[in-house]
């Protein structure tokens, strides 16, 4: 098998089918530079004040428009009433069985509710000691 493999190298040996012409390769840059179209240089025009100013001034208006934009939402967070429309309002409706507080519940409760007190108190008292 392996004198088949050698045979069939062999066989590929040789000339290099692909040829290149002569002097293909240095006269390339020449033939491409002819085939290209000529183009004639202008000089430039100088930039006006306007056209260099002109980015800087759409930056600052963006600027400002932000800064409006902020202080309008700003504005209608201060006042609650001011700029609010209904559709930003949530409306929920509050069943009233959902607020049914069973006796033990209650109990528990009315027992919270006077530890709060009298911690608080106790507080107070403290303060006014001073």
């Amino acid at each position: 098998m392996k004198k088949e493999e050698e045979h069939g190298l062999e066989r590929l040996k040789g000339d290099n089918p692909f040829k290149v012409p002569e002097n293909y390769f240095s006269d390339l840059t020449e033939r491409i530079m002819d085939q290209l179209p000529e183009r004639e240089y202008k000089e430039e025009e100088p930039v006006s004040l306007w056209d260099r100013l002109k980015p800087w001034l759409y930056l600052a208006a963006v600027f400002v428009g932000l800064g409006l934009f902020f202080e309008a939402i700003m504005e209608s967070t201060r006042d609650p009433e001011a700029g609010l429309s209904d559709s930003l309002l949530v409306q929920t409706e509050v069943r009233e069985d959902s607020f049914f507080i069973s006796p033990e519940d209650e109990d528990y409760y009315d027992y919270l509710e006077d530890q709060y007190t009298e911690i608080l108190f106790s507080e107070e008292m403290s303060l006014y000691a001073e």
